[in-house]
């Protein structure tokens, strides 16, 4: 018995130090969103559904305190191509995007304060676009689908001088489709159906729009499907470019 007379002194006398105080902070409030737009058509980006890019941010007025462990941090943006994050700290920072279909857009330093939201939107050239122009059912039982879409590249839409030219040299177009959810993508897809409709692009050329039509979708259960497509160029984290998802109904 006293050894416990003696700690519980011990205990207090630690927990009323200013130690403790020290990393006494307030709750991080301050909220950063935005969206990532495509440059040229002025539409949200369309992009994987998880780990789709990263949004960074670097607490400039931390750094300009005189502290030098300063790191950045990121959180990843949605499949919509927004992106949000309510649990920052209020400060100076700056904000990149990295590690998306696209080329990267400059940095932006902003203000970011407690308990407000901050709008930042960045327009970028995607490495890749793809849009699907028309999906039919098809078959006896309707259960196969015909998918019509068109890949473009972006090549001449930035200066490429000095850079990687796989960014900008179409290499695959896949259909994504799935019965789960509507969050389709690399991640949630029904894989034999995605192998099928999976299509090498050679003799392209760039600057000139190229129409596909998929016809190895079939056999689809009965049910609610999400499909969209996506076209990958060789760049170096093999990321898609993806249409917006569609919801097909087979009967």
């Amino acid at each position: 018995m006293k050894n416990i007379v003696y700690i519980i002194p011990v205990i207090v006398l630690l927990g009323s130090c200013s130690y403790f105080e020290y990393d006494n902070y307030d709750v991080p409030d301050a909220t950063l969103q935005g969206t990532v737009y495509d440059a040229k058509t002025g539409e949200p980006l369309s992009t994987e559904t998880g780990a789709s890019f990263k949004v960074e941010y670097y607490e400039l007025s931390w750094e300009e305190a005189g502290h030098t462990n300063t790191e950045a941090r990121f959180f990843w943006g949605k499949g919509d191509g927004s992106f949000q994050n309510t649990k920052i700290f209020a400060g100076k920072y700056r904000i990149s995007l990295k590690e998306g279909a696209f080329h990267n857009p400059e940095s932006s330093i902003i203000d970011l304060h407690s308990g407000k939201i901050t709008r930042q939107d960045y327009n970028v050239i995607p490495y890749a676009r793809v849009k699907i122009d028309e999906i039919t059912l098809a078959g006896d039982n309707r259960n196969n689908l015909v998918i019509k879409y068109t890949v473009e590249d972006t090549e001449t839409e930035i200066d490429a001088e000095g850079m990687n030219e796989d960014l900008f040299i179409l290499s695959e177009a896949r259909v994504f489709i799935s019965r789960k959810s509507p969050n389709v993508g690399i991640n949630n897809t029904e894989t034999v159906f995605t192998l099928n409709a999976s299509k090498n692009i050679s003799n392209y050329t760039p600057g000139n729009p190229k129409t596909y039509t998929e016809t190895n979708v079939k056999g689809l259960p009965s049910g609610t499907w999400w499909v969209r497509v996506g076209v990958r160029t060789g760049n170096p984290q093999k990321r898609y470019n993806f249409t917006p998802v569609q919801e097909i109904i087979v009967p």
